[in-house]
């Protein structure tokens, strides 16, 4: 009899709780409510093996979305502060997902309602979950995307070089960070753009259109301009890192194109070393 799988057991008997089934070596009740319908002793059952609050081994005939072969999106119904999360495999008791698999700030945990890509695994008899890494996905990846395509997935994997995306209908999206705006968390509901796709390896942006980003990018320098006496000591020319010391969330060609048309727009002036904003 496995843990976390389907069983095909045999009705043995009808007790005042439910089923008590067997594999021919060992027994397990399924109670009634686990149960799609009313059964005769000797009947062959389907049934998903998972252990009770009290950790005995027990059944259900319910379809769970996640085993320890089959992998899945579940939602995340509970979070314990300092342990982990609970997700909703479908099965009458939630699975735990320990801060092992999960970032160090709590920040970034995934809230209730948001989704993980897991696979059941078994840890001292006991049924948890885990998220699956990039290489896990990637295996699982039947779609070819183009260039352009819009997907909708949840955030998989946050790093300090950009976060993994896994969309819904399963492939892994690297989006650099130079590409982001704003904060995301683990689980988080996102639309991906697939810029590129190298060997079996997508990568995408969670940026507005170009021409939003242009208004969002001009806009920032701006305001800076406002808040700091119109000076801002960069030009066209300023390097990626001069840039990223002012603008962590700007690439250098966001802000040449957002800053070409503030200058188009004469709204600003600039000599070597810094510009300025001029006075309507």
């Amino acid at each position: 009899m496995e843990l976390g799988k389907y069983n095909k057991l045999k009705v043995l008997r009808k007790s005042d709780l439910g089923y008590m089934l067997t594999d021919g070596a060992d027994e397990i009740l399924m109670h009634f409510k686990q149960s799609l319908k009313e059964h005769e002793d000797g009947e062959e059952l389907n049934v998903f093996i998972y252990t009770d609050d009290k950790k005995r081994p027990t059944g259900t005939e319910q379809d769970v979305y996640v085993t320890l072969d089959k992998a899945n999106f579940v939602k995340v119904v509970n979070k314990i502060e300092g342990s982990g999360i609970f997700v909703d495999i479908n099965c009458p008791k939630d699975i735990f997902i320990s801060k092992d698999y999960l970032p160090i700030s709590e920040a970034k945990w995934p809230e209730i309602g948001d989704f993980l890509f897991v696979r059941l695994k078994i840890k001292k008899d006991v049924l948890t979950a885990k998220p699956l890494n990039r290489f896990e996905i990637e295996e699982l990846t039947e779609v070819n995307y183009a260039e352009r395509e819009i997907k909708e997935g949840y955030v998989a994997r946050l790093t300090d070089k950009g976060i993994g995306i896994v969309t819904k209908d399963i492939a892994y999206v690297f989006v650099p960070l130079n590409q982001l705006r704003g904060n995301y968390r683990l689980g988080q509901e996102v639309n991906v753009t697939i810029s590129k796709k190298i060997e079996n390896s997508y990568y995408g942006i969670l940026n507005q259109h170009k021409e939003e980003l242009i208004d969002v990018d001009r806009q920032t320098i701006l305001e800076y301009l406002d808040k700091n006496n119109g000076i801002l000591r960069l030009t066209a020319k300023s390097s990626s890192l001069e840039i990223a010391n002012v603008f962590p969330n700007m690439s250098r060609k966001a802000f040449k194109r957002a800053y070409g048309g503030i200058y188009k727009d004469r709204l600003i002036d600039f000599d070597e070393e810094k510009t300025w904003k001029l006075k309507k």
